[in-house]
């Protein structure tokens, strides 16, 4: 099976940085799109942040942003490959991830909560001060060097490739003002700012996770687990889905490290599973738990997904029982209202994809797509899940919160979710990715905490892009490259 069970991820340094800074480079460069995650010192009062007003969130966040570091950043570069003409759809992407490690060059403040949050999932603090890659934030200054932190996002900038997060304000606002400059006064501008640094398009996917895709839960590792998963079995069964492959790293590259993330091996042959599933209710809705890693019970996602497709497969057999039995229609549908269901096993959404024909070709060359599912898999040029090399050290499962590896979750995710969602087009070469899966309806939405409608980034009438903005476009600009 071409399940991938370990993902590269390469560490990034201010020892190694100008050695790697070519590969990064180009790895930008010729992306289709790029996730990007953050690992920061605090989050300031959650209250603030989650005001009723959007205006005063901003103003909350950007007071955090001038306060606070990042102490880490993810970039997963996923580059789309030559799609096949005949059989299933299928999306093949190389991906190369990178994990920065920071360190503020200026006075920050450090939450406690935050901290401890990273050590308990295996951050690094002496690694990060001892090795992070310096950088300053605001506005540029005179002697930063060519091949700097800054100068990586200015690159990202410049390729004009989309941008992918989850759950990504708080992303965006310290992106801003650590990388590039420093943030306007109001909301508007910056939304302005964004929609003019940021061409491709800026896609969140818990946003397209909850508002259409609609899974039980949208935290990131829940949303990684099941769409890889579900791709896994869309694979076996030749459904449209998605396939990686990662650069061959040599063995003595010490800095790839290797991030295990191996499917169960039951998943395609599923035994009778048990209602007695000791995990965490709070986490399995959240993503978080207030106990943290003293919990006595289950965070695992496998163990959350596995019961409830157990809940699911038994409601099923119910009620094909009382199907067979002669019940009434009614009566069967006052069954399902007060028995409602919390996700599709992945058995029935193969037989809901056979029955409605998702994400099949058309004669015309598009994908026509009901509701096609997110999952994907990967040809894994590591070697067999169960025999990796022996410079592979399998050091962490999914769940540890690692900024490269959060970025490549991310960009798994949507990988899955332009498998899902997309409708592919016959066009050239030159058309942007959004159009080329007509993309438009997910793309510059942002999630907003309590809200029922996404923040939406585009230029208004009311607003314009601030100085600093156009300030530092010129920069970039008289550095080589047009950017009109």
């Amino acid at each position: 099976m071409a399940w991938f069970s370990q993902v590269p991820v390469v560490d990034v340094t201010k020892e190694n940085f100008k050695e790697l800074w070519p590969t990064v480079l180009v790895a930008l460069k010729t992306a289709t799109f790029v996730a990007v995650d953050l690992e920061l010192s605090g989050l300031g009062n959650r209250r603030k942040l989650n005001a009723p007003s959007v205006d005063d969130r901003y103003k909350s966040l950007a007071g955090v942003a001038r306060s606070r570091a990042v102490l880490s950043m993810g970039l997963a570069c996923f580059k789309l490959n030559m799609i096949a003409e005949d059989g299933p759809l299928v999306l093949p992407f190389t991906v190369q991830t990178f994990n920065v490690t920071l360190l503020c060059s200026e006075e920050y403040v450090v939450e406690p909560i935050s901290l401890k949050f990273l050590v308990d999932h295996g951050f690094d603090f002496n690694m990060q001060y001892s090795q992070g890659a310096p950088y300053h934030r605001g506005a540029d200054k005179d002697e930063d060097s060519a091949q700097s932190v800054r100068q990586l996002f200015s690159e990202l900038v410049r390729s004009r490739v989309p941008l992918v997060l989850h759950n990504g304000m708080v992303d965006l606002v310290f992106l801003y003002q650590s990388f590039y400059t420093d943030l306007p006064a109001t909301l508007g501008s910056f939304l302005a700012d964004l929609s003019g640094m940021f061409p491709g398009g800026i896609f969140d996917t818990k946003c397209i996770t909850d508002f259409h895709i609609r899974m039980p839960a949208s935290y990131l590792e829940y949303v990684f687990r099941r769409s890889q998963r579900e791709n896994a079995v869309h694979q076996s069964r030749r459904q449209p889905h998605v396939t990686l492959t990662f650069p061959p790293y040599p063995p003595h590259m010490a800095c790839a490290d290797y991030r295990d993330c191996r499917l169960p091996d039951s998943l395609l042959s599923p035994t009778q599973g048990s209602s007695e599933c000791t995990y965490c209710e709070q986490y399995a809705a959240h993503g978080t738990c207030p106990k943290g890693v003293a919990c006595p019970q289950s965070h695992d996602p496998d163990v959350i997904i596995d019961h409830e497709d157990w809940v699911k497969a038994k409601k099923k057999r119910k009620r094909d029982k009382k199907k067979k039995k002669g019940n009434k229609p009614e009566e069967i549908e006052q069954d399902e209202a007060e028995n409602p269901v919390a996700m599709d096993t992945v058995a029935m959404e193969m037989d809901d994809l056979q029955e409605n024909g998702k994400a099949s070709r058309s004669t015309e060359g598009q994908v026509t797509d009901n509701k096609l599912s997110e999952n994907r898999t990967h040809t894994d040029p590591i070697g067999d899940h169960a025999n990796p090399p022996d410079n592979v050290v399998a050091k962490t499962r999914v769940g540890c919160h690692r900024a490269g590896f959060d970025a490549f979750m991310t960009g798994f995710a949507m990988a899955t979710m332009v498998c899902k969602l997309g409708r592919l087009q016959k066009c050239g070469e030159t058309e942007s990715f959004t159009k080329k899966f007509q993309l438009e309806e997910f793309v510059n939405k942002v999630y907003l905490s309590g809200k029922d409608f996404p923040l939406q980034i585009t230029k208004s009438a009311f607003a314009k892009p601030s100085n600093n903005h156009k300030a530092k476009l010129q920069r970039l600009q008289r550095g080589g490259m047009s950017y009109q």
